[in-house]
């Protein structure tokens, strides 16, 4: 078929994405807003599957949109999730072709009918970016100046990292990103362990590691060859690389959630703030994906609507307006009101400096006063006190449609984890970023994890998760004293008068892999502060 349609093959390897391309396609031009159209009349378009060479003598298995209208065409380049194929993209392509694009999406090497070995964002995955330009330049009327890049999760990274490679990219939508892979996995000397999990659990049900991957994913999982593992992840870090981005101002749209359990926000906002080219980026409530899951299906989002006015302004020329508009666009819980800010900077709140006071029988206090004559809490490393990030993706997705993270605070054990609360405030409290936690620790074991937990609790004494955050000790000195700075995860966050802030510290949590040693005791003790950023 032709049309808003499809031409080309058919058959099992595209299964059920051909329903939803059927819909895309039949219902494009109808489907998508004037507002989304800047400049030009909607087309027709053709679409087909293909197959573009690479290194290695690697096939890619992809699709493709061509515009019927004359050309050249601008052109983007969608390259697919973890354990995810080219089809992901079909709803999306089919707006963009109705609108004049050429539209090209790739299954990543390793995965199902592409050939190769998973490479996880390494120097294959850029030159396979680069061979899809390639293939457009050779095979479509593509405008070669007007070139984009865009994926969500897996596919978002290799978008930057090709970017950085490759000078025939225009501009960057990158969807649940990160910029530092280290940060991302192993953020304060801690495994990220049921993000490691689902990854590699996933990775080899849907495709092939290479060696190199392997051995990678197995030494992860152990714990060891710790120095290898983060050379390997700075290598495929867009933040090694953003010097290139900078250089040639690379237009970069980033869009990702507070809840995020696979890359936490704090390192996106972290690459985010040093890139100098334009710039913009959507924080949503949630977890990995769930703010863009909508728009895969076709329905309207957030966040894919800015998606195309970002293509349609730096690859289209339309004067759309979100050039001038403020640099971050921001979520807040509950209210789902959209903030914007002018930076990072604006984004942050101003730090309200806070004491852990002596713990008493249930909890201790959290205020502006002096923690008084000095107290330890002895936490039995290992154990877990029932605060709980939540389960991956599963509960930030729950947050997406309203359903926090909740926890009675009664059900937390006072024996394995210490709480610390404010008095009930008086007026709402605006949290904005990152809150600080710096805790004097004393391990009793050559290393410990401590896991720290921020809730938001109502006169009932339920509790709604924040943010929270681990960090560990891995070569302490039993007995020892240390500072241990944590960095929660950043958040935007309304605390309603009527309601308190509770931090509960343990050292065991489902997410992360800790380095607690059984039978033995870590202590908090005073000094520990706590900084909230009060917007």
């Amino acid at each position: 078929m032709s049309g808003n349609g499809f031409s080309g093959a058919s058959g099992m390897r595209i299964g059920a994405a051909l329903a939803l391309a059927a819909v895309a396609g039949g219902t494009a031009l109808a489907a998508t807003p004037a507002s989304a159209q800047p400049g030009r009349a909607a087309t027709g378009y053709d679409y087909r599957e293909i197959t573009i060479p690479s290194t290695g003598g690697v096939k890619l298995d992809g699709n493709v949109f061509v515009p019927r209208t004359p050309g050249p065409h601008p052109a983007i380049v969608f390259i697919s999730s973890w354990s995810l194929e080219d089809h992901e993209y079909v709803a999306q392509a089919a707006r963009f072709a109705a609108k004049g694009y050429i539209v090209l999406s790739y299954t990543a090497r390793g995965f199902f009918n592409s050939g190769g070995g998973i490479d996880v964002s390494g120097p294959d995955d850029w030159a396979d970016g680069s061979k899809a330009i390639d293939w457009l330049v050779a095979h479509t009327d593509v405008d070669r100046a007007r070139i984009g890049l865009s994926g969500i999760s897996y596919g978002s990274g290799i978008s930057q990292l090709v970017a950085a490679h490759d000078k025939r990219v225009a501009a960057v939508v990158a969807m649940d990103t990160w910029g530092d892979l280290v940060q991302s996995l192993y953020a304060n000397q801690t495994r990220h362990m049921g993000a490691y999990t689902v990854l590699a659990g996933s990775g080899r049900l849907t495709g092939r590691f290479s060696p190199t991957t392997d051995k990678i994913i197995n030494d992860f999982g152990a714990n060891r060859n710790v120095p290898a593992l983060i050379k390997w992840g700075a290598v495929r870090s867009p933040g090694t690389y953003r010097a290139r981005l900078n250089a040639r101002k690379v237009p970069v749209f980033i869009s990702n959630s507070y809840g995020e359990t696979l890359f936490p926000p704090n390192q996106v906002l972290a690459h985010f703030a040093k890139l100098t080219g334009p710039k913009r980026l959507d924080l949503s409530i949630g977890d990995h994906a769930t703010a863009h899951l909508t728009g895969i299906f076709g329905i309207p989002s957030r966040t894919w609507d800015d998606a195309h006015r970002w293509f349609d302004h730096y690859l289209r020329g339309a004067d759309n307006g979100i050039d001038r508009e403020p640099q971050i666009s921001a979520e807040t819980a509950w209210s789902r009101k959209i903030e914007p800010y002018r930076d990072v900077a604006a984004f942050t709140g101003r730090p309200e400096h806070l004491t852990l006071g002596a713990p008493g029988l249930r909890d201790g206090s959290l205020s502006s006063g002096t923690s008084g004559p000095g107290w330890t809490k002895r936490l039995p490393s290992g154990l877990d006190s029932d605060a709980t990030g939540g389960i991956l993706i599963v509960s930030g997705a729950l947050q997406t449609f309203g359903l926090p993270n909740a926890k009675p605070m009664s059900e937390i054990s006072r024996y394995a984890g210490g709480v610390w609360s404010t008095p009930v405030f008086t007026a709402t409290k605006r949290l904005r970023g990152a809150p600080k936690l710096e805790l004097t620790v004393r391990p009793g074991a050559k290393s410990a994890t401590v896991v720290a937990y921020l809730y938001d609790v109502d006169a009932t004494g339920t509790g709604r998760l924040i943010t929270q955050e681990a960090s560990t000790l891995p070569s302490a000195v039993p007995g020892r004293t240390y500072r241990l700075p944590i960095s929660l995860q950043a958040t935007s966050f309304d605390v309603p008068a009527g309601h308190r802030v509770a931090l509960v510290v343990d050292t065991k949590d489902p997410l992360y892999g800790d380095a607690d040693v059984p039978f033995t005791t870590t202590e908090i003790r005073s000094p520990s502060t706590l900084d909230l950023p009060v917007g």
